[in-house]
């Protein structure tokens, strides 16, 4: 079992569970549940109670063990209306992703160690606001490039979704800066390196804007992307290229 066997349903309830349930038996129970409930029907609700009844609860616990493993959910899904970024966010601009990951960092509070009795994924805490603003941010107008300017148009469709498919949509832009992490080391390894056994959602580290980032590469002499103006409509992937390639020269420069 991995994430991407779950449906859109279980992945909801699932993620839900880990956002808010800080009972430990509580939430093993609901992450049960959601595993065994592939649609929210009551045949499926049947199923699972009846599931419940038959089955030692240790047999269905192993089936959570993809829950630390690393999430792959790097597609987003259709709004009606709006045009989703292209898989692991491939056609948006840093622009458009700095904003994502400053709101994305806003929405998740800090977290403690796990073993003082938290939850393995952040708890929500500063409410749907952000959250709904995150998930704004990730969409576009059909047709239209990133602009802050049509944001409240977008909006208009993204504030109808339930909390539980906002939330959804918000892991799996966890997910895809897990490889985007993961994809260019040097820019994102950490100062200190988690254990073996760490959970995947380990403690929030402290967060460097990409705005900053951004304003660095514009200042820089090489002027691999232009002015500051064209470094914010560069590609995402295609920027952090820029920057591995403006770190390498400037290091060949030194010798």
């Amino acid at each position: 079992m991995t994430w991407n066997d779950l449906t859109p349903h279980q992945q909801r309830e699932i993620i839900h569970a880990l956002h808010h349930e800080t009972d430990e038996q509580q939430q093993m129970l609901s992450l049960i549940r959601a595993l065994l409930m592939k649609k929210n029907t009551w045949f499926d609700y049947y199923r699972m109670r009846k599931t419940l009844r038959n089955t030692p609860i240790s047999n269905l616990v192993e089936q959570l063990q993809f829950l630390n493993e690393k999430p792959t959910l790097y597609e987003f899904p259709h709004i009606k209306g709006l045009q989703a970024p292209a898989p692991r966010m491939g056609d948006i601009t840093i622009e458009q992703y700095a904003l994502c990951d400053t709101l994305y960092h806003r929405y998740l509070p800090p977290l403690t160690p796990p073993e003082e009795g938290n939850a393995p994924f952040p708890l929500e805490r500063a409410g749907v606001r952000h959250l709904r603003q995150l998930v704004a941010c990730i969409y576009r107008l059909p047709g239209k490039g990133f602009d802050k300017q049509l944001l409240p148009q977008v909006a208009k469709n993204t504030d109808l979704l339930p909390v539980k498919e906002l939330q959804r949509i918000a892991f799996i832009f966890f997910c895809i800066k897990l490889y985007i992490a993961d994809s260019y080391p040097s820019i994102f390894k950490p100062k200190t390196l988690p254990a073996d056994d760490a959970p995947v959602f380990g403690k929030k580290q402290q967060h460097t804007p990409f705005s900053q980032i951004i304003v660095i590469m514009a200042a820089d002499e090489l002027r691999l992307l232009g002015n500051l103006n064209e470094c914010k409509k560069t590609l995402l992937y295609d920027f952090f290229s820029a920057f591995l390639e403006s770190r390498k020269i400037h290091k060949q420069q030194e010798k």
